[in-house]
């Protein structure tokens, strides 16, 4: 049986290809987080969640924070996909009220991507009008910005080979 579980929560596939490729290099499960159950946590003992950044909430981390007393023991990192618009430990307090209880959580961030051409009606109304930190002000949201790569993903693989999470 697999140690390692990566799910995820992705809006536009980045996080999702972040999921992959560190599912591939771990050696984990993969699920997205429509389709694994709160009971399905207790086989593994290292638990990686992805979800990426909308107006500063890690989409899906509720999953994390409805399970945690079942998980507060396992190995637990938390990537979260956006854009550098928020810093790590805004995206901690926005997510985690209070931060003490999840200090056992490993924070990571990953930079994605932007396309504002596959952008939902009103993701595009947020963008082009203001609607959290991204909007026209910010950036020149009609360029393509493509952050994702392979290598963003090396400090997350450090840290687990660092704390020997087992496979």
């Amino acid at each position: 049986m697999n140690k390692t579980v990566i799910i995820y929560k992705t809006k536009y596939n980045t996080t999702k290809k972040y999921a992959g490729w560190l599912a591939i290099k771990t050696n984990a499960d993969l699920y997205e987080l429509s389709d694994i159950r709160n009971s399905d946590l207790k086989k593994y003992e290292n638990i990686i969640f992805g979800g990426c950044i909308e107006n500063g909430r890690i989409k899906g981390i509720d999953f994390i924070k409805e399970n945690y007393e079942k998980i507060k023991d396992k190995n637990v990192i938390v990537f979260y996909v956006g854009i550098g618009l928020y810093d790590m430990e805004e995206i901690i307090k926005l997510n985690f009220i209070p931060t003490y209880r999840y200090k056992r959580i490993k924070f990571f961030e990953l930079l994605g991507d932007f396309d504002y051409k596959k952008l939902s009606f009103m993701d595009k109304m947020k963008v082009t009008y203001g609607g959290g930190r991204m909007n026209s002000s910010v950036f020149d949201y009609t360029k393509k910005i493509v952050n994702s790569k392979k290598d963003n993903i090396d400090d997350i693989l450090n840290f687990t080979n660092f704390k020997k999470l087992k496979k």
